[in-house]
């Protein structure tokens, strides 16, 4: 027996048990704790669908396109009228075209084949008229072919920043083109596109200054143009706030594509 155990025997015992004891009890809560985590059920979150399988149909994009109903009652649909064809626009100036024209032209550009992959499989185009022009066009591509015309446009609109044109009635305009930020860019839209971006054009002519703005988005196979330009008729400006309420109204519309359920329409705008 050492002088330790002499002096203070029962004490000394009691401590080195105590010792012993509290790592006995730190070893215990350790395994436990190890247990607990192995054998705590894991909750798992809700599979996302995946994205870029969406696809639509003719009449599934006719169901998503903005109708009159949609926009405030002072718009109605443009009038079915043939336009003789115009002869091809320059690249640049391609961006104030019909944006129909203007997808299946970048379309074609991509593929030189006429069975390639990329090609436009269904198209569908709205036309309203009112304070301002509002033309929606919806496309639905095979292969990755709304993935690289998107694209194709956005290298299209990063290029061309300060060019000509000519416009439908003959009047030749100037054009600046700036990317619209990507926080004015509505919610809606953002949560939904697989791909956005929008570009703010500003058309100088001689007497006059005209703004207009074309939005581009992407949902799986369905690529998605909107656009909005003063109108020469009623002379209304086309203004930021206007064109995000309207791309928002069209996000809304197209929700149901991406959930498989067409048919339920977003409340007008006022």
């Amino acid at each position: 027996m050492n002088r330790l155990d002499t002096l203070f025997p029962v004490r000394h015992r009691t401590i080195a048990g105590g010792i012993a004891l509290g790592g006995l009890l730190l070893a215990a809560m350790l395994v436990a704790g190890v247990m607990g985590v192995r054998h705590t059920p894991q909750t798992h979150a809700a599979p996302i669908r995946e994205t870029d399988t969406i696809t639509a149909t003719q009449p599934e994009l006719q169901a998503a396109l903005l109708a009159p109903s949609d926009l405030p009652p002072s718009y109605a649909p443009a009038p079915a009228t043939k336009a003789p064809a115009a002869p091809r626009a320059e690249r640049c100036a391609s961006l104030l075209g019909a944006p129909d024209e203007l997808i299946r032209h970048t379309a074609a550009t991509l593929a030189p084949h006429p069975k390639s992959a990329v090609r436009p499989s269904a198209q569908a185009v709205s036309r309203q008229y009112g304070p301002t022009l509002i033309t929606q066009v919806l496309t639905t591509f095979t292969g990755d072919g709304a993935v690289s015309t998107l694209e194709e446009l956005r290298r299209v609109g990063q290029r061309c920043r300060d060019f000509s044109a000519v416009l439908e009635d003959g009047t030749a305009v100037r054009v600046r083109v700036e990317d619209v930020p990507r926080d004015h860019l509505p919610t809606e839209l953002l949560k939904l596109e697989g791909d956005a971006f929008a570009l703010r054009f500003t058309l100088t002519g001689s007497d006059k200054t005209m703004t207009g703005y074309l939005a581009l988005g992407r949902v799986g196979k369905v690529l998605s143009v909107l656009r909005e330009m003063e109108s020469t008729r009623h002379g209304a400006v086309a203004d930021l706030a206007h064109f995000t309420e309207v791309l928002s109204q069209a996000a809304r519309k197209l929700l149901p594509l991406t959930l498989g359920k067409l048919g339920a329409s977003p409340a007008p705008l006022g």
